[in-house]
């Protein structure tokens, strides 16, 4: 089910809602060799909103100050985890019964269905993160 637990860091980005938005972030970080390792985006009226992991937090960072991007960096829970049927129900059983409220939650798509990388955001990372580090 949940094959690891970690504390990451989870880059949130506001920017004006117009097309090639998500292609100009998404390019960015290709041409700096910066994987992203999940990703959610959304649009609402004119404002879009997209939270994203990578596997190099400190470049990320820093490109995206030198960038101008407006930015926030949120700690977050990164699981690896299996894809089966109730994998989630399984989690999110354990966070509620331990009264966690969550957030956020994206995930990436697992390649030919092995593990995927489940990014949580909660009221309170520490207590999720130990509660699930108990499998």
């Amino acid at each position: 089910m949940i094959r690891s637990v970690k504390i990451g860091k989870e880059f949130v980005l506001v920017s004006a809602n117009k097309v090639g938005a998500l292609s100009q972030v998404a390019a960015l970080l290709a041409d700096r060799g910066i994987d992203i390792l999940a990703i959610s985006a959304q649009a609402a009226g004119g404002v879009a909103l997209m939270n994203l992991v990578t596997d190099d937090a400190l470049h990320t960072r820093d490109l995206f100050a030198k960038k101008g991007f407006k930015v926030q960096e949120n700690a977050v829970l990164l699981l690896e985890v299996e894809d089966k049927p109730g994998v989630l129900m399984r989690i999110t059983k354990k966070l509620a019964a331990k009264k966690i409220d969550i957030l956020n939650i994206y995930a990436s798509a697992p390649a030919s269905y092995g593990p995927c990388v489940l990014v949580l955001s909660t009221n309170n990372n520490q207590k999720a993160f130990l509660t699930l580090q108990n499998k």
